[in-house]
């Protein structure tokens, strides 16, 4: 199974997350504010980050741009998720091959399904 890293400062919504990924075989590691993803990646290598958009103080787009710098988001899928209208939020994040797009309240079947396409072609 997957390393999965949840930024999400609602730390219920994260906690939801955490507790589903576990029971699912995933290990799971949380921060709450978009500064600390990038250390906390470099630090645990995740398989794949699953990252709120609107985070106070650093938003999720802003913190994938210092995943970008320190070289984290070409190896690691992002799954980005949002409250905001994803037709708006599609604006700001970016595309690539590694990125995802989610709106809340999150279907945990979609999530499972996309975790599982992202982290596929991982090497063991």
């Amino acid at each position: 199974m997957a390393l999965i890293l949840i930024a999400d400062d609602n730390i219920a919504i994260a906690s939801v997350l955490k507790d589903y990924l576990t029971s699912r075989g995933h290990q799971v590691a949380t921060v709450h504010d978009g500064m600390s993803v990038s250390l906390k990646a470099q630090e645990i290598h995740p398989h794949l980050i699953i990252m709120d958009i609107q985070m106070p103080g650093t938003y999720g787009t802003t913190a994938y741009k210092t995943l970008e710098a320190a070289g984290v988001a070409q190896r690691t899928p992002v799954i980005f998720v949002t409250s905001v209208i994803l037709e708006k939020a599609r604006m700001i994040v970016p595309e690539t091959p590694l990125t995802r797009l989610m709106g809340k309240p999150i279907d945990l079947a979609r999530l499972e399904a996309t975790i599982a396409e992202l982290t596929a072609a991982r090497p063991a």
